[in-house]
């Protein structure tokens, strides 16, 4: 008869049980110098990733693993609720973010998507674009996305949530490229009818028009986003004025169009793809320096960290790092007398489509290309050994951008010390 008693206590009591499970409290989220990053009004019965829904759009590294413990030390993870780690009204999180390295894509399939560089696995997806993503990249501070579609607009998303923040709206062709000055002020769009946008960061507004540029990119030598670099459809490279529009040095290489553009580390290069050569110029005199020649049209081109090495993909499903260093072997190139032909130091071989886009690490010692048979690859730059292969676009990766921030074997070496 006790037993059952207690039976029916227990049933009377659940109703009144589950209701103080799921009220209502206000929990305060810090980080572990004690700084509030967000007061969150939770249910008892919420897990991790329902707090986290509510507060990663927050400052932080772009790419982290989140972990919440009490000030006891009691992780709330898994299936655990709030209530299940003893966490009451009032009481403090405190939030750690461990970095992880990402590569960002842009795929002809319509998203962008963010990837962990430790474990090869999608990390988020960025969906909304009507037509193909041609182009893809990182805020200085890794928390925004800047990309660029067929369908003439582009779009700033949070690279936290994958919420889009901002729709860009007014060319009149297809956007090929973006880029985000270095202090994080400006925007930049290049469009295939030779128009280039520059916008405001903060706000999206419209700052002016460059007229010329299809594939334009900001100088490092500007970091404000005064000076706007690109290369031409007509075979040139223009060094240009973002606020005027006025060109500041204009050099030809006589035929052909320059339409993949990469700056050196501190904006004194820039290097071109012209149909089956690299080309690497001197912005202040236009004058040709160095020539790589693959072989093969020239589908993309990036400069090292260090400005030593380029690396250029290629229509032949291949993508080879170079030297910028001169070989002593010079010769006359179309008007210039005395070009230095590049060293090739390696060829990465794997792809089974054209390498249309490519970038290096942070530091320089991992290299990613893209490509047309819809995966990302991630290679050693001291071996060429392929060290992952990104999958999971239905069509090619059109672009290829590496975080800001902490390097691959940086983090790699964190993760393994704890």
């Amino acid at each position: 008869l006790a037993q059952a008693a207690l039976a029916r206590d227990l049933v009377a009591q659940a109703p009144h049980l589950a209701s103080a499970a799921s009220k209502a409290m206000r929990i305060s989220v810090r980080n572990l110098s004690g700084r509030e990053v967000a007061s969150v009004e939770a249910e008892r019965s919420w897990t991790k990733a329902e707090v986290c829904a509510q507060i990663l759009d927050i400052p932080g590294p772009l790419v982290a693993l989140p972990r919440l413990l009490t000030v006891a030390g009691a992780e709330l993870n898994g299936s655990a609720t709030l209530a299940d780690i003893g966490l009451s009204d009032g009481d403090v999180l405190q939030l750690l973010l461990e970095q992880r390295p990402a590569l960002l894509t842009a795929s002809a399939d319509g998203t962008a998507a963010l990837w962990c560089t430790s474990s090869g696995k999608l990390i988020r997806s960025f969906a909304g674009h009507s037509g193909q993503v041609s182009s893809a990249t990182f805020s200085p501070d890794g928390a925004r996305i800047l990309t660029g579609s067929y369908d003439r607009t582009a779009k700033v998303w949070c690279a936290h949530t994958g919420q889009c923040l901002r729709t860009l709206e007014g060319h009149s062709e297809a956007i090929l490229s973006v880029d985000i000055s270095a202090d994080g002020t400006r925007m930049l769009t290049g469009a295939r009818d030779g128009i280039a946008g520059v916008w405001c960061a903060s706000t999206g507004e419209y700052l002016s028009t460059l007229r010329g540029p299809a594939i334009a990119i900001f100088s490092p030598a500007s970091p404000d986003g005064r000076r706007v670099l690109a290369g031409t459809t007509e075979g040139g490279i223009l060094s240009m004025d973002a606020d005027s529009g006025e060109i500041l040095q204009a050099s030809r290489c006589m035929y052909g169009q320059v339409v993949p553009v990469a700056a050196s580390p501190d904006g004194a290069r820039v290097i071109g793809g012209v149909y089956q050569d690299m080309l690497m110029w001197r912005v202040e005199t236009g004058k040709v320096l160095r020539r790589c020649w693959p072989g093969s049209w020239v589908e993309s081109v990036a400069f090292s960290p260090d400005g030593t090495r380029a690396l250029c993909g290629c229509a032949d499903n291949v993508a080879v790092l170079w030297s910028t260093e001169c070989t002593g072997e010079c010769q006359a190139y179309r008007r210039e007398a005395d070009v230095c032909l590049c060293p090739e130091l390696l060829k990465l071989q794997g792809h089974r489509g054209s390498v249309d886009s490519v970038a290096f690490s942070a530091d320089g010692r991992q290299l990613f290309t893209g490509s047309q048979d819809g995966t990302a690859k991630m290679w050693a730059a001291e071996t060429g050994d392929c060290l992952l292969t990104f999958e999971g676009h239905t069509a090619a990766v059109m672009s290829v951008r590496c975080a800001p921030g902490k390097s691959v074997d940086e983090a790699a070496e964190e993760a393994a010390g704890r």
